[in-house]
């Protein structure tokens, strides 16, 4: 993973969620409350829960949130898996042959058997895929454009294909969407969602100069109407245009959207009704006493303990992270001779 503005903010983001992940479900909810609620529930049975000295209510209230943040998430995860089956369904009623001219050079840039070729007159191009990326050209992009702003095209894809950029963006939706307490995640969101972008076109910058990429960034401006393309990385499209130009005439990378200083302050807000509506549970339960008959340990040392828990969590992603982007930066076929 390549270290830039797009890929800080997208660490940023999943490693925020992580470790409020952890602290949670596993830390809150798995080694607090849970614990608390089944001894009070084996000494005093349903009336302990239930009773004045019970008082489920924060508790529920903040079961209630936790899980109603997981349904939030789950359901981002659904809609954009749905989106990328339509989405390959359209595809495959729309491949074309690869014409000799396009293979030749998606082999230039490393991208041998992951170009498909769409029968359609507009001109866009995207990559797709979440474990195995692949890049859409469409027929009218390949017959309106040089061989040079192809080249461009490709080596901008290259970089959505092997920084697994589909696949971020369905974990950046879905994470958004889980805590939507912290608004400030949608900025982060925004943020690589836009970083990506201009990354891409830094890259094929590097590869293939200024001129082949405004040129072909001019000719695909808009890409098809068609609405399983929210998780894909498009070349095209109008939202960043003014950008990508700035950055295309300048040679910087402009400013990305910036966190704001209402959605931090939703976001503090979020995060302080989550932390007091569970210290009130704990309280509710018995307080730090009744934690530690039920679990033998205190509060403090319970909470701290996520921070160990979120460890092998972020190694186990990082590895897989690797291995998937190793793979994604391979080609998929042998090259014909």
């Amino acid at each position: 993973m390549k270290v830039n503005s797009a890929n800080r903010s997208f660490l940023a983001l999943t490693g925020v969620a992580l470790l409020l992940g952890m602290y949670v479900l596993w830390g809150a909810v798995g080694t607090v409350l849970a614990p608390m609620a089944l001894q009070r529930f084996s000494h005093h049975g349903i009336g302990g829960l239930v009773g004045s000295r019970g008082a489920p209510v924060p508790a529920l209230v903040f079961v209630a949130v936790v899980l109603l943040g997981l349904a939030f998430g789950l359901q981002s995860i659904i809609g954009q898996m749905v989106a990328s089956l339509r989405l390959a369904r359209r595809l495959r009623g729309l491949t074309l042959p690869v014409p000799s001219a396009l293979a030749l050079t998606s082999w230039e840039v490393g991208l041998g058997g992951r170009v498909v070729l769409l029968d359609a007159p507009e001109r866009f191009s995207f990559a797709y895929g979440l474990l195995t990326p692949r890049v859409a050209v469409s027929r009218g992009l390949l017959e309106g454009i040089s061989p040079l702003e192809l080249r461009a095209v490709l080596e901008h894809e290259r970089y959505h294909v092997c920084n697994l950029d589909p696949l971020k963006a369905l974990l950046v939706r879905a994470l958004s969407a889980t805590y939507f307490l912290l608004p400030a995640l949608d900025s982060l969101s925004a943020r690589y969602l836009a970083g990506r972008e201009l990354a891409a076109d830094r890259q094929a910058v590097a590869a293939c100069g200024h001129s082949p990429l405004a040129g072909a960034l001019l000719k695909a401006v808009r890409g098809p109407e068609w609405g399983e393309l929210d998780g894909v990385a498009s070349f095209g499209g109008a939202d960043l245009l003014d950008a990508r130009v700035a950055q295309l005439e300048t040679g910087a990378e402009p400013r990305l959207p910036a966190l704001g200083l209402a959605r931090v302050t939703l976001s503090l807000a979020g995060t302080s009704l989550l932390t007091a509506s569970f210290l009130v549970c704990v309280s509710s339960f018995g307080g730090s006493a009744a934690l530690s008959r039920a679990i033998g340990t205190g509060l403090t040392a319970t909470l701290l303990s996520g921070v160990t828990c979120a460890a092998p969590f972020a190694g186990v992603g990082a590895v897989a992270y690797w291995v998937v982007a190793q793979r994604a930066c391979r080609p998929l076929a042998k090259r014909a001779a």
